[in-house]
């Protein structure tokens, strides 16, 4: 890398972390735990990102991931009542075939990467400013960015519609 901070080992480090924590999404009984686990993977990410010299995308992870949708999912899961799940729930008869479909997608995806023409790394990759960014955001594309936000909130109203009528059943 230019700034001659990173190291391949690093990026193992944190790729083996994301892949832990991303195993314990998964794996884990407790829906508490699972959202933990979530939010060190986001964390993960971000290391990944700063590691790869992409300071605003890491800082954005962080902001996003870690801090606004780790948070919503973990108040969703505050106002649900059941905290763990019966093993049968997770795993069924649907297992074998999505893990061969798993299996299949990441052969697929190992292939085109390897084979893939990857551009330079480093100073003379396009990598956008704060201010260039920012103005994509606000000017060309203010439209999707105010209509993502529409669907963020109507989803948290959703969300909580749903909690109050399950506590009103109960």
């Amino acid at each position: 890398m230019p700034g001659g901070d990173f190291h391949p080992w690093f990026f193992v480090i944190v790729a083996a972390w994301i892949l832990v924590c991303g195993l314990g999404v998964v794996l884990f009984r407790k829906i508490m735990y699972s959202a933990v686990s979530m939010v060190f993977c986001f964390l993960g990410v971000a290391f990944a990102y700063a590691l790869l010299n992409a300071p605003l995308v890491a800082i954005i992870q962080i902001l996003v991931y870690v801090g606004a949708i780790s948070i919503v999912i973990i108040f969703a899961i505050m106002l649900t009542e059941v905290q763990t799940g019966r093993l049968e729930l997770f795993f069924n008869r649907q297992s074998a075939v999505a893990a061969v479909a798993a299996l299949v997608g990441a052969s697929v995806l190992a292939m085109v990467s390897l084979s893939a023409d990857i551009g330079p790394i480093g100073e003379e990759s396009l990598t956008p400013g704060l201010r260039q960014l920012s103005k994509l955001i606000f000017d060309r594309y203010v439209f999707p960015f105010e209509l993502v936000s529409l669907v963020l909130v109507a989803a948290m109203i959703g969300t909580i519609v749903l909690a109050t009528r399950e506590k009103e059943r109960s």
